[in-house]
């Protein structure tokens, strides 16, 4: 008997022991400890509602097929709104436990060329001809493809959008960064650096997206409500920069008739008195060539033409860069003393432009160094002057070459948005259209505001990305 006791007692012990080690096992695997979080949770941690950065409850079937269509391939904001798809594809796998065949299939197509809006319906055409349960779309154009999201309506495919909203009735849910609240802190920050006084050259990525048309509108309200002595003195459209530059051809063009017109009546006016220069400059610039009398002092000229050739027009607006439209308007605009970008692409334009305008000041500086030894200017002061003709740059998102003009200080500051988390947010709302778990209207996805000063961080370089 007492045997029997002690085997029991030793059994019993056993299982304790057995059932106290599978309890510390579990409680290795999850500890709660920081450093077990993905190294992209931050980029989840800003996205509200908080739902749409988590893959657990969206019970999808075995082989749900999620398509996304982007803006494009080649840039820094697409490559990692393209990771964040991928990355919640490999989460929401891991979660509903699929494997081979069963898997969610989650693409992620887009223009290899940025603003192709024409690519980007093909591309669209492509993925509803596949039949996918749903199609996240970030939209080129506010105003188009209708016609595929009708068709895809027809045929029982839900439409949630991205980055981009669509002025379509039937999208789902918008997945974006809030870009009203991010232009205006670009504003304020641009405006505040400036001395709160000066001109502001705006480039807008577009003129048909919805994130151009909504930061511009908030950018411009914000410097208007509450910056009397800021103005945005021009806003330029990086996509009809094509037509600016004829239009830069043809003032300069009009310019120099102008200019020579009154260099004759000048010349005249020395010869045949005020009188005589009076009628010259009118007869120069309302009388046809063919009319006019060298004997009765007019002017008699074969260049008096005062419209340029469109073959001429179409040859000298070529011969000018995107950089020489913005260099243009600086001019145009002696007082603008900040420059902002809407997205990466046109904050990088004002980068190149504003280098090359440093490029001309440098040259035209050597060639009057002697002169400017003769005067002997205080350097003080000079170093002040410099300074105040000092062009700020701040704009929109990251990306290698955004952050290095940022650390060498030719842009002053960055709204910089969380691709990763758009593209992330986007599949998690594609996943709970297709099982009808409803959806937000719209989903935040974040942003932060970078500068030389706290670029490195802990908190900003998680939001960072090359």
């Amino acid at each position: 008997m007492k045997t029997k006791r002690i085997t029991a007692a030793m059994l019993a012990a056993s299982m304790i022991l057995a059932a106290t080690a599978c309890a510390k096992e579990e409680r290795q695997t999850f500890t709660g400890d920081k450093t077990e979080e993905p190294a992209y949770q931050a980029n989840l941690d800003v996205i509200s509602p908080i739902a749409y950065s988590e893959t657990d409850g969206l019970n999808l079937e075995p082989g749900t097929y999620i398509s996304i269509i982007g803006k494009d391939e080649a840039s820094a904001f697409w490559k990692n709104v393209k990771k964040g798809v991928h990355q919640a594809e490999e989460d929401l796998n891991k979660t509903l436990g699929y494997t081979g065949n069963d898997k969610v299939k989650v693409t992620y197509n887009a223009p290899a060329k940025k603003e192709n809006i024409d690519e980007q319906v093909n591309i669209l055409d492509e993925e509803l001809a596949r039949y996918p349960d749903v199609v996240g779309v970030a939209s080129i154009d506010a105003d188009a493809c209708s016609v595929q999201f009708d068709l895809a309506t027809e045929n029982g495919i839900p439409v949630i959008a991205l980055d981009s909203g669509n002025n379509y009735q039937g999208i789902q849910c918008t997945v974006k960064t809030d870009n009203a609240e991010a232009a205006k802190t670009g504003a304020y920050k641009l405006a505040d650096a400036m001395g709160r006084t000066g001109d502001i050259l705006l480039l807008v990525h577009d003129s048909k997206s919805e994130t151009a048309k909504e930061r511009t509108e908030a950018f411009c309200a914000e410097i208007e409500e509450k910056y009397p002595d800021v103005n945005v003195a021009e806003i330029l459209y990086v996509d009809q920069f094509e037509e600016l530059k004829k239009q830069i051809v043809e003032e300069q063009y009009a310019a120099s008739n102008t200019s020579e017109t009154e260099n004759t009546a000048n010349a005249a006016a020395g010869s045949a008195g005020t009188e005589a220069a009076a009628s010259t400059v009118a007869d120069a610039q309302n009388t046809p060539a063919e009319e006019t009398d060298s004997a009765s002092g007019t002017v008699e000229s074969d260049t008096a033409e005062t419209q340029i050739s469109a073959e001429e027009l179409a040859a000298k607006s070529a011969e000018l860069t995107d950089e020489d439209v913005i260099l243009y308007y600086l001019e145009k605009y002696p007082n603008v003393k900040g420059m902002f970008g809407t997205n990466d692409m046109a904050t990088q334009l004002g980068v190149s432009a504003l280098a090359e305008k440093k490029a001309d000041h440098s040259g035209n500086t050597e060639k009057t160094e002697n002169a400017e030894k003769a005067e002997d200017t205080d350097k003080a002061d000079k170093a002040e002057n410099e300074q105040e003709d000092e062009i700020l740059l701040m704009g929109f998102d990251a990306g290698k070459a955004q952050l290095d003009a940022l650390k060498n200080g030719e842009i002053s500051g960055l709204v910089v948005q969380n691709p990763f988390g758009i593209g992330y947010a986007s599949v998690i709302a594609a996943a709970r259209t297709v099982l009808q778990a409803g959806n937000e209207a719209e989903v935040n996805t974040g942003y932060v505001w970078v500068t030389k000063e706290n670029m490195e961080s802990e908190s900003i370089r998680k939001m960072l990305y090359e």
